[in-house]
């Protein structure tokens, strides 16, 4: 990449988006196969292309959404208390993701965009949401949604937010060994396909733009993927969030500590008792506008 950077940085910077809208594989442990396995399994389709989701238990929704390079079962520790708890719980794999078909760029490549259309699929084939729990680029991906007309639930929990993707594609850079000029013209050819600053991809400048419902962070202080300071930002940010520190987890062990596990299912309480909703067409308005304007 140095070398490719001296000669060409125009080729550099196509190599450069090439791995950075790459996902990597990731597989499930045995205990989350297991957990997957009890779920029922559902199928959706987004451009086409299959999206995998799991469902278990009855009641009131709580969306999981993994992160890059993860799967749904990264989430399985929070099935069992939220279904305790009342809840119906859905997961699912990202396209280019776990059991999810690829993306329409192909192989593993897929961007933000096309996970949170996935995302929205399925939350809107769930039904109303009674609150999601997103992990690192997963809150990203929310919080795009949102930033693009998705009405998010009464409640959200990010663990291990990754907050401001702006900030991330220089250190992203110097770890594969880029140029700066590679990197510019990487950053100005992104900003160009989605006609978009990398700032809109960002967590904490959504507040300010949209109403946001309360929030719990949880993130480990040692961190080496998403550093701790993601959560502080967005803390400052939201209106109504709740910063809980770890220590010693890191970036994926606290999806699993039974501690972390508790107390993000508190942080929802008992599964409210539902009633039919009254739906009239506004309620819609953002989804059929973005659904029509796809089909255009």
């Amino acid at each position: 990449m140095k070398a490719l950077s001296r000669l060409s940085p125009s080729l550099a910077a196509r190599v450069v988006d090439r791995l950075w809208f790459s996902a990597p594989r990731t597989q499930p442990s045995a205990e989350a196969r297991e957990r997957l396995q009890a779920g029922t399994r559902l199928h959706h389709r987004v451009h086409g292309r299959e999206v995998v989701a799991w469902s278990w238990g009855e009641g009131p929704t709580i969306l999981l959404v993994h992160g890059w390079g993860g799967h749904a079962g990264q989430l399985h520790a929070f099935v069992e208390p939220l279904l305790a708890a009342g809840y119906r719980v859905v997961a699912f794999d990202a396209p280019a993701h776990g059991a999810s078909a690829p993306s329409r760029l192909g192989g593993r490549r897929v961007t933000f965009f096309e996970i949170a259309e996935a995302m929205r699929t399925v939350a809107a084939d769930a039904g109303p949401l009674a609150g999601a729990i997103a992990h690192s680029g997963g809150c990203a991906v929310m919080a795009l949604a949102m930033r693009e007309g998705w009405s998010a639930p009464a409640k959200l929990a990010f663990v291990s937010p990754f907050a401001q993707p702006s900030a991330a594609f220089a250190p992203f850079g110097r770890s594969i060994g880029a140029s700066d000029e590679a990197m510019t013209r990487f950053v100005r050819m992104v900003e160009a396909r989605f006609q978009r600053p990398w700032s809109d991809f960002d967590i904490t400048g959504l507040p300010p733009l949209r109403a946001v419902p309360p929030l719990l962070l949880v993130h480990d202080r040692g961190d080496r993927e998403v550093a701790f300071a993601h959560s502080e930002a967005i803390a400052r940010t939201w209106p109504d969030a709740r910063l809980l520190p770890t220590q010693g987890l890191g970036h994926r062990k606290l999806l699993r500590e039974p501690g972390v596990v508790e107390q993000v299912a508190n942080f929802f309480g008992p599964a409210p008792k539902t009633t039919a909703p009254v739906v009239v067409p506004a309620d819609a308005r953002n989804e059929l506008d973005r659904y029509f304007e796809g089909a255009c």
